[in-house]
């Protein structure tokens, strides 16, 4: 594929070489987008990661790029978990929750999961359709209709596997594609034997209003009350928000406060690691930087940091110190909207998990699914792991009172009636 591959309606497609660089010159659709995850700037900071090999795949229409797709590659166990196919089957946390499942289920889930580490290797090396952020990160050549952005997304399940076998994968998926490209996703993964798996959902939050006034008077009761509480109480704490933007925003205050609230849930990595990751945000996205700082005493004890497009945001990370209680709903939800509705901004995007806090703050909980095809051994093993997983997360977002609409090859195979335990 690295020459080209020919397709139906006189698309080709191109896996570009190893260290090859697309630039918001080359291609339009990079340059300047409304999701930051399809942007340039973000493309070259995933790049800096030392756990993928950040590869692209370009789609062709008439010579010209159509579309660009960001692929992880992954070579032995040990990547990113939400990038790393193999590793992200199985792994209870944000993306599965098997307590959720009825008693023989999860019966079943543990079996699997006892099965799972010895197969996990075989599954290597890996590949995913994919950038971080929660977002499939594929972008287009502005002014692209729907009905031509979809038929670019219905070939990428099968571009996918192609670019698997170039390069020797093992397994391949499409991650956190959301609605409406996960209806033409899936037509075309489902006849490619992949399998469908509901990862999670976006919380986005839609804001109205050119003040804070105005966005307070827009809320139903019931969330106005709870904005004031919330509010009051977090000003009674001694706690003020301070807003801090460009890339002088990632001082020394947030990278220890980020690392303290790391080492407290046991997240790997520690200073190095995480100011690299700053360091890597200030240098390739720094002007698109926005942090909210909850300070208390002239002490830093909580901050989130955003990511700025003309008119959205989308949370990138955040940190809270042991004390802070109650920080974190009213910095990320109430302030955030305070000093976004006062700056031109009408979304945020706030990620997956947390989703009772998200959807009981007015977020939307907007669907993301992948699609994945094991071909080491032991690939029924993940498959059914996959069904289980899906399900899992299907529960919690109906418990939620947000149920996610199964994609057609996910409806074929989820049970009639939501099993729920009492």
């Amino acid at each position: 594929m690295t020459g080209s591959s020919t397709l139906t309606g006189g698309l080709t497609a191109h896996l570009l070489p190893s260290g090859a660089r697309p630039s918001a010159l080359d291609f339009a659709g990079i340059a300047e987008p409304d999701i930051i995850w399809e942007d340039a700037r973000w493309c070259r900071f995933v790049e800096r990661t030392d756990l993928h090999d950040v590869r692209y795949l370009e789609v062709r229409e008439d010579g010209q790029t159509v579309a660009l797709a960001p692929l992880l590659f992954t070579a032995q166990p040990g990547g990113l978990l939400f990038y790393d196919p193999p590793r992200l089957v199985g792994t209870p946390g944000a993306l599965a929750e098997p307590e959720l499942l009825d008693e023989t289920d999860r019966q079943r889930w543990a079996e699997l999961s006892a099965a799972l580490p010895g197969a996990r290797e075989d599954q290597y090396p890996s590949l995913a359709l994919a950038t971080f952020g929660n977002h499939h990160g594929v972008a287009h050549t502005p002014g692209r209709t729907h009905d031509e952005r979809q038929a670019i997304m219905a070939v990428l399940p099968e571009l996918l596997q192609q670019a698997g076998d170039e390069l020797g994968c093992r397994s391949v998926a499409l991650l956190y594609v959301g609605e409406p490209e996960a209806e033409a996703v899936d037509h075309c993964a489902s006849r490619a034997g992949y399998t469908a798996t509901l990862l999670g959902a976006e919380g986005v939050q839609d804001l109205a209003g050119d003040s804070w006034a105005e966005y307070a008077a827009g809320l139903s009761k019931r969330r106005r009350v709870r904005l004031r509480k919330e509010v009051a109480d977090y000003e009674r704490a001694g706690m003020r928000t301070a807003v801090r933007c460009g890339p002088e925003a990632l001082d020394d205050e947030v990278i220890a406060l980020q690392v303290a609230h790391r080492a407290k849930y046991g997240l790997p990595g520690g200073e190095y690691r995480v100011r690299r990751d700053f360091d890597a945000v200030r240098e390739e996205l720094g002007d698109a930087c926005v942090v909210l700082r909850a300070e208390r005493a002239d002490r830093l004890v909580g901050f989130v940091l955003y990511l700025r497009t003309r008119d959205t945001l989308f949370a990138r990370t955040a940190g809270f110190a042991a004390d802070a209680r109650g920080c974190y709903l009213t910095l990320t939800y109430h302030e955030t909207a305070r000093w976004a509705v006062e700056h031109g901004i009408r979304h945020v995007h706030y990620g997956m998990a947390a989703y009772e806090a998200k959807h009981a703050r007015g977020c939307q909980l907007r669907p993301r699914w992948g699609w994945f095809s094991f071909r080491g051994a032991g690939s029924d093993i993940f498959s059914e792991t996959l069904a289980l997983q899906s399900q899992s997360i299907e529960r919690r977002l109906e418990l939620v009172g947000a149920p996610a609409a199964p994609v057609a090859s996910r409806h074929l195979t989820a049970p009639t009636e939501p099993k729920v335990e009492r």
